[in-house]
C-alpha cells in the first residue's frame, strides 16, 4: 500500500470524539440552524411575495395608464370634433352675415346707379337745353341776328 506504515487504531476515544462533534451539531441544529433557516426561508418569501405584489402592482399602473392614454385619446377627439363643429356654425353664420351685407350692397349700387342714371339724364338734358341756347347766342352774334 501507499500509507504502509500508517496504522489507525479505532476505540472508544473516535466514538467519544464523534459523539463530542453531533451532539453539540445536533443541538445546535435544534436551536440554532432550523431557527435561522425558517427566518431565512420566511424573510426569503417575504421578499418574494413584495416582488410578485411590485410586479402586480406595475401591471395594474400600466393598465391604467393605458386606459388613460385611451380616454386622453377619446376626449381629444370629442374636442376636436366639437371645435370643428363650432367653427363650422360660425363660419356659416360668418357667411350668412356677408351674404345679407353683399344684398344691402346690392340693393345700394342698383340704387345709385338708378340715382346716376337719373342724374346722368337729367344733366344731359341740362346740357342740352344749354347747349341750344348758348349755340343761338353765338349765331345771334356771329350773323347779327336771331335764328
Amino acid at each position: 500500500m501507499f500509507f504502509s506504515g500508517l496504522t489507525l487504531d479505532v476505540d472508544a476515544t473516535y466514538v467519544v470524539v464523534l459523539a463530542l462533534l453531533l451532539i453539540p451539531f445536533v443541538i445546535l441544529n435544534g436551536l440554532v440552524f432550523k431557527p435561522f433557516l425558517a427566518v431565512f426561508d420566511e424573510r426569503h418569501e417575504r421578499v418574494e411575495g413584495a416582488l410578485a405584489r411590485a410586479d402586480k402592482k406595475i401591471e395594474e399602473a400600466e393598465a391604467k395608464a393605458k386606459a388613460f392614454e385611451a380616454k386622453i385619446k377619446t376626449a381629444t377627439q370629442k374636442g376636436i370634433e366639437a371645435r370643428s363643429a363650432i367653427r363650422g356654425a360660425a363660419q356659416a353664420a360668418v357667411n350668412a352675415r356677408v351674404e345679407g351685407e353683399r344684398g344691402k350692397l346690392d340693393r345700394k349700387v342698383e340704387a345709385a346707379l338708378a340715382e346716376i342714371d337719373a342724374t346722368q339724364g337729367a344733366a344731359l338734358a341740362s346740357v342740352d337745353a344749354e347747349a341750344r341756347r348758348l349755340a343761338e347766342v353765338t349765331a345771334a352774334k356771329l350773323l347779327g341776328r336771331g335764328i
